[in-house]
């Protein structure tokens, strides 16, 4: 039988499903308030650490990034931000294309998908 845990779930999504020793998260957006795209990114990535940490996940880990930015002419303010969070040493695959991220005013969405070892889950 497949162990598929969902975590955070509602209706239509879960914030991160969990199987076979990946972590799949959902897009993320900043709250609103952040207005600059730089603002934004490192908003998203420390709520990132937040839910890294509490879910007992490492940066290092991270197999995946898929970044949705609103104007992909914007790719450096991106990459600024990103690359000095992510250090260089754990570049993931991964990849950054325009598309409208949910929510008003919003100019980054951002999705990881994370391996972690299943023999230290509680």
């Amino acid at each position: 039988m497949l162990k598929i845990d969902r975590i955070d779930s509602n209706k239509g999504a879960s914030r991160i499903v969990k199987y076979n020793g990946i972590a799949y998260f959902t897009g993320h957006s900043a709250r609103p308030g952040f207005k600059s795209l730089k603002e934004q990114t490192a908003a998203v990535l420390a709520r990132y650490d937040e839910l890294f940490a509490q879910h007992g996940l490492k940066k290092e880990n991270i197999i995946v990034m898929n970044a949705y930015l609103a104007d992909i002419k914007m790719i450096n303010e991106f990459n600024e931000v990103y690359e000095a969070w992510i250090d260089g040493v754990y570049a993931p695959a991964g990849v950054a294309v325009e598309a409208k991220p949910m929510g008003e005013n919003n100019l980054l969405e951002l999705q990881f998908n994370v391996a972690y070892d299943e023999s230290e889950e509680a």
